[in-house]
């Protein structure tokens, strides 16, 4: 494995990204087997730029709610991205961050792949975030007569004099529906303001959720519309962004393309921490465990408990190796069981089959913390045996460094935990999990 790269998606919420699947597959399809591609429950777009610097990662998607409120943040921002006013892609050039918006490339590759010709015809776009300015961005390029609606009025306004087209109240959306050729939404999934009565056959939409989300595709495929899947959207902002991100000319579209419309469904019986020691997993899974009503099991405890002896003496007397063997024991033990919050040991990403074995059954989730955050927290009690040596620090950074790639390979979701309080971080993984955990 050459030189560990981390990539990321950045979102609230973000566990029902796709493109981890879509980027991790075509990794391996290319053999680039020090590549990783996660997704990053971000809590505010500042911390999507200190993650960038700290852990590294080498590229970051942005999703909602950070396209928009991430552009000032950066040290530079390409001329389509500072145009549309939104963000969604970030690469670091130096020691500076850079934006782009890939959205663009996103919708112009999504009709074209379905033979939509744009140019003449008459489109309304729904919303007024990142997305929106972006589907009109490419629509207006494309010489396409474009009107926004949006819920605040202003908003929609704000677009259509800084990209050129023109705004409409939600009044006037059936109306403007009617006198459309294409309706593009780009509102958040959930939210349903197109009548029923309001779609025709013949109608071409572009739902910019897809999955269970993209409410509007599935009224529009029962009355008859020509449907684009947000997924294609999903898909051509993505290879847009693969070459971004690695430099690659030519990234495998038909194998990102398997990937995004592959199976997706995803639940889990529980939910496991991963992540370095001092990083809060014990603490985060006690409080996860109350929200959600949930056992709570600490797997180096249940070693101790089930063998009578303590960690420190567990290294001490029989040494690291007797102690994974127990800890690969314990691990697919609890793993296997259902409905439970699994904290998991600092290493214990470092054995492959019990780590396979939790993929099965848990959404897992590693917790990240900066070195000096982990450097106060784990004190210099002897509570830690790798610890103890003369150089701590360097020791921390050397084993963060080593299992970097083990935690990003087994997690679905990446969270840190520097100075938030850890009901917060809880609520968070709550919040992100719930819809995904088998009853």
């Amino acid at each position: 494995m050459g030189d560990l790269k981390l990539f990321a998606i950045a979102g609230n919420p973000a566990l029902h990204s796709r493109s981890p699947q879509m980027f991790n597959t075509a990794f391996g399809a290319l053999g680039m087997d020090n590549c990783f591609y996660l997704r990053f429950a971000a809590s505010r777009a500042a911390e999507v730029l200190q993650v960038m610097r700290e852990v590294p990662v080498h590229g970051f998607n942005v999703t909602s709610p950070f396209k928009e409120e991430i552009v000032p943040l950066l040290d530079d921002v390409d001329e389509t991205a500072r145009r549309i006013g939104a963000v969604n892609a970030i690469i670091t050039e130096g020691d500076r961050l850079k934006g782009f918006n890939t959205d663009v490339v996103g919708v112009e590759g999504a009709f074209g792949a379905n033979g939509v010709e744009l140019a003449g015809k008459r489109a309304l776009v729904l919303g007024a975030g990142g997305a929106a300015r972006a589907a009109v961005a490419a629509l207006t390029k494309a010489g396409t007569e474009v009107v926004v609606v949006n819920r605040t009025f202003k908003k929609a306004e704000f677009i259509a004099e800084s990209l050129s087209c023109r705004a409409a109240s939600m009044e006037d959306l059936e109306k403007e529906i009617d006198g459309s050729d294409i309706l593009v939404s780009c509102l958040p999934g959930g939210i349903h303001v197109v009548p029923a009565h309001s779609l025709r056959p013949g109608l071409i939409i572009l739902d910019a959720n897809y999955g269970e989300k993209a409410i509007l595709a599935g009224e529009g495929t029962r009355h008859g519309c020509a449907v684009i899947d947000g997924s294609e959207w999903l898909l051509y902002q993505g290879v847009a962004a693969f070459t971004l991100f690695t430099g690659l000319g030519n990234p495998p579209v038909e194998v990102m393309r398997k990937s995004v419309f592959g199976n997706h469904i995803f639940s889990r019986n529980n939910i496991a921490l991963i992540g370095f020691m001092g990083t809060g997993k014990s603490v985060v899974g006690r409080h996860v465990s109350e929200e959600l009503k949930l056992p709570f099991i600490d797997v180096d405890s249940e070693i101790e408990k089930r063998n009578n002896v303590i960690i420190e003496k567990i290294f001490g007397e029989y040494g690291e190796e007797v102690f994974r063997k127990m800890e690969r024991e314990e691990m697919e033990r609890v793993a296997g069981l259902s409905g439970r919050v699994i904290s998991c040991g600092g290493g214990a990403v470092l054995n492959k089959s019990s780590m396979n074995y939790l993929k099965e059954h848990c959404i897992i989730i590693w917790l990240w913390a900066n070195i000096d955050t982990i450097m106060k927290r784990t004190g210099e009690n002897g509570a830690r045996p790798l610890l103890e040596v003369n150089d701590r620090r360097s020791e921390v950074e050397a084993l963060l460094t080593f299992r970097k790639p083990y935690y990003a390979d087994a997690s679905d979701l990446f969270i840190k935990t520097d100075h938030t309080k850890p009901g917060e971080i809880a609520e968070r993984i709550c919040n992100e999990s719930a819809q995904f955990l088998k009853n």
